[in-house]
């Protein structure tokens, strides 16, 4: 029977009495673009914080990557261990040029390649994404808002994650841009690295997602084939509520 690459065991995040994210657990497969979605507070980036531990871990549950406990690993030997993650905001180093900053990343990942061979990842990675050549020595602070998306997620890449967690890669997107999210997310899993991806798209999450799973109040009330999940009258309820 084969592993799931990631399982996350009544995995819960409390801040005093609040219950950020309570006894969640599922699973998610190689090769899978896993969706997560949930009214604003349901705690889907807390749950992102705690798998990454940026900025914290969790209070209860565990969290199995490849067979692996990852509790007693700090958020920098996660990230190295083969699960990256992008953040709502675009975080770039500003001042440094667009391929500087992906460099900063392989040279955490690959210290021991030539500097020659550092470059080649680095392109490789901003290939991956689509980001424009012509803008690789710009600072990226200076680059629209889509290609520091762009940036963000390509230093990710470069960390050469078996697992990429994505949070809500399309805020801020025009139309076209979103289109333009849904085809390096597709080219993301395309080479090799399976994706959970945090998306208020549901148009988005819908077309790319192998499973869907639903937080409400830091609770799991739906997990399973997107098109099933989203008629759950729970999810009606909860996450599309009049609109629906």
């Amino acid at each position: 029977m084969t592993l799931p690459l990631l399982e996350l065991r009544h995995l819960s995040k409390h801040f005093g009495g609040l219950k950020a994210v309570d006894d969640v657990s599922f699973e998610v497969q190689s090769g899978q673009i896993f969706g997560i979605a949930g009214p604003n507070g349901s705690g889907k980036s807390t749950l992102f914080n705690i798998i990454s531990k940026i900025p914290f871990g969790a209070t209860a549950g565990e969290v199995i990557f490849e067979g692996r406990e990852m509790s007693n690993l700090s958020a920098n030997q996660i990230s190295l261990s083969g699960i990256a993650r992008t953040f709502q905001r675009e975080n770039v180093f500003a001042s440094l040029s667009s391929i500087d900053n992906v460099l900063v990343a392989v040279e955490s990942k690959h210290s021991a390649l030539t500097m020659p061979e550092k470059v080649a990842c680095a392109e490789q990675a901003l290939s991956t994404v689509g980001f424009p050549a012509v803008l690789h020595n710009t600072p990226a602070g200076a680059v629209p808002i889509f290609n520091r998306k762009q940036l963000m997620i390509a230093s990710a890449i470069a960390l050469a994650p078996k697992l990429l967690l994505m949070d809500e890669p399309a805020s801020s997107l025009t139309g076209p841009e979103i289109e333009r999210m849904k085809g390096i997310i597709l080219a993301i899993r395309d080479a090799g690295i399976s994706v959970i991806l945090i998306e208020h798209v549901l148009a988005l999450l819908m077309e790319v997602s192998d499973q869907l799973l639903i937080l409400d109040q830091g609770i799991m009330i739906a997990n399973g084939l997107p098109n099933e999940v989203i008629n759950d009258p729970k999810v009606v309820e909860a996450y599309l509520g009049a609109a629906a």
